[in-house]
């Protein structure tokens, strides 16, 4: 009996933002951590210029260091949503610029079986969003950034020339495109037939 494939609904949000800095994906179970990564990347806004990691059970996945084989991390590309999940509501954190210090927590809302190949191939989607995410070079952390958000919308913000200068076009912390973000997540290519036998998935997105 062939095995039934599950989409996951995802809700993911930056820890700490307030106004809430959230994403709601719905992805593959087979999909790698790697390529949740890649996806979240897409749904936020970031460029993928820094580490990550993603943080299950006690057990962090993300990119070993070949050079400290005393590494405890376990390679995301090799670790899918099924085999960690099982389509449970794990608690699941995802941290993205270990300098920055951006942390997200990861709920799943909901496993529902996928009825078709041609479901299947239009995952991962992004259902919808609130506000912006941070640049993706911001060095001051989330206590920084919501500082620069309240002094950029204020004009009177005693801080409002000075977020000027650090950011000097328009920053609108209110905004979130979802279309843009479809269009980024449908550029992966994540799960979409390919026309290439010699590449493999799991390592096509890192």
């Amino acid at each position: 009996m062939p095995k039934i494939r599950c989409s996951y609904q995802l809700h993911i949000q930056l820890s700490e933002s307030k106004p809430a800095i959230w994403r709601r994906l719905v992805v593959a179970d087979s999909t790698s951590l790697a390529q949740l990564h890649r996806t979240i990347q897409a749904a936020m806004g970031w460029q993928n210029r820094h580490g990550y990691a993603f943080e299950i059970a006690g057990q962090r996945y993300g990119q070993p260091n070949a050079d400290l084989p005393e590494d405890p991390t376990m390679d995301a590309r090799r670790y899918t949503l099924s085999q960690l999940l099982q389509g449970q509501a794990l608690a699941v954190r995802y941290l993205y610029d270990l300098n920055a210090g951006w942390q997200l927590r990861i709920k799943l809302e909901a496993c529902t079986p996928i009825g078709s190949p041609e479901a299947l191939h239009s995952l991962p989607i992004c259902l919808g969003g609130r506000n912006a995410c941070p640049p993706e070079n911001w060095s001051g952390g989330m206590s920084a950034f919501t500082d620069f958000v309240q002094a950029i919308q204020d004009k009177q913000h005693p801080g409002h020339h000075a977020a000027l200068r650090l950011h000097p076009t328009d920053f609108d912390a209110k905004l979130f495109d979802l279309p843009a973000a479809q269009a980024r997540i449908h550029a992966l290519q994540l799960l979409r037939p390919s026309t290439s036998a010699a590449v493999k998935p799991e390592t096509a997105f890192l």
